[in-house]
């Protein structure tokens, strides 16, 4: 049985969008925005909430802009781009060398943790 074929109960098998739970002191929100096209790993958005009447609203709004496409499309992070862009660019030995200090010294330290 496939993914989208139903059972007896004519329940689905997909992948259930959204969720709520209860988290600490509120309830976390979780949607499911797809894979990532370069890691291939799941996406989730997540968002805390106080109480669940909120959390619902909080998940009709992170489904629209799932449903809008406002939501980001990978969670790498800006030193992953580098690094794969760095081994794939085609310089000459001196210019690699010189981008590959710029990188390392000054871009990496700055945005090497922030997602794309």
């Amino acid at each position: 049985m496939n993914r989208f074929q139903t059972t007896a109960n004519n329940k689905s098998k997909r992948r259930q969008r959204s969720s709520i739970r209860p988290n600490g002191a509120g309830f976390q929100v979780r949607v499911y925005a797809g894979q990532d096209p370069l890691t291939k790993k799941d996406i989730y958005l997540h968002e805390q909430a106080e109480t669940e009447v909120e959390a619902e609203k909080v998940r009709t709004k992170l489904l629209h802009h799932l449903d809008e496409n406002r939501h980001p499309k990978t969670q790498v992070t800006m030193s992953f781009l580098l690094d794969r862009w760095l081994g794939v660019a085609e310089l000459d030995e001196t210019s690699y060398e010189r981008t590959e200090g710029i990188i390392r010294n000054y871009l990496k330290p700055t945005f090497g943790r922030r997602p794309s």
